[in-house]
């Protein structure tokens, strides 16, 4: 008799989650870093600029600032159908290799092995999509696209920032973009000391084929704000196309 009791279920829904025992749902966990946060609003990403996404699907170029990185880079996102896609990468440091697949959105980029020496891009022309700063290993950015078929489910949030005081605020707001282009800019809230957790009784729910990104500003000077986002992906969503 095995005594696997990997695939029983618990109370905890979302430690099973994680393992794997609900086929329909997968645990995502979003990291976000700025650390020139200005006084206008930028997206929460370690680039510290306004995140853009792409208007079609495009090949993608990915380099490092350092001769040393040449280890595997996996890249995961969507096509122009908001079908999931993937594609590993092998760096040749300081010079340029591109993507056999067309990327329409990129929603994670990460190392498979090592530690990564220098900066690594990924970019279409001048524009960056991607960025892992030095020995991070993966991008740190609050920006994600629900694939087709899904809807994200977001049950923490949680925004640190050493710089924020009772004079100097941060005010943090959520950005989403519909795929037939309807903008919501919403949940504003300020903050004024080191860490605010928001624990939703009752999960945000983000539509398939939406683009979603936090976004933060300074009350003045510059500020450094992180944030971290736990949510579920499900697929077989009822009803989608």
């Amino acid at each position: 008799m095995s005594n696997d009791l990997s695939d029983l279920l618990t109370a905890d829904f979302g430690f099973d989650v994680s393992r794997g025992n609900y086929a329909d749902c997968t645990p995502l966990n979003i990291f976000g870093f700025n650390n020139t946060l200005s006084t206008d609003f930028e997206t929460i990403w370690n680039d510290s600029t306004a995140y853009v996404f792409p208007t079609q699907a495009l090949e993608m170029t990915l380099v490092s600032t350092s001769g040393s990185d040449t280890m595997d880079v996996l890249i995961s996102g969507l096509d122009a159908q908001y079908h999931m896609i993937s594609e590993v990468v092998t760096l040749t440091g300081t010079s340029p290799v591109t993507t056999d697949k067309l990327f329409f959105r990129i929603n994670s980029v990460v190392i498979l092995s090592g530690s990564n020496v220098g900066n690594i891009t990924v970019k279409n022309g001048t524009v960056t999509y991607g960025f892992i700063g030095p020995e991070i290993g993966l991008t740190q950015a609050c920006v994600y696209t629900v694939p087709a078929g899904h809807a994200l489910y977001i049950f923490r949030i949680t925004a640190n920032s050493a710089t924020a005081t009772g004079s100097q605020y941060v005010t943090i707001r959520n950005y989403t973009k519909s795929h037939t282009g309807r903008i919501l800019r919403v949940a504003s809230a300020t903050m004024g000391h080191s860490q605010v957790d928001y624990n939703r009784q009752i999960p945000f729910k983000v539509d398939e084929k939406t683009d979603f990104q936090f976004e933060a500003k300074s009350s003045s000077s510059s500020n450094v704000v992180a944030m971290f986002i736990e949510g579920i992906l499900q697929n077989k969503v009822p009803g989608s196309l």
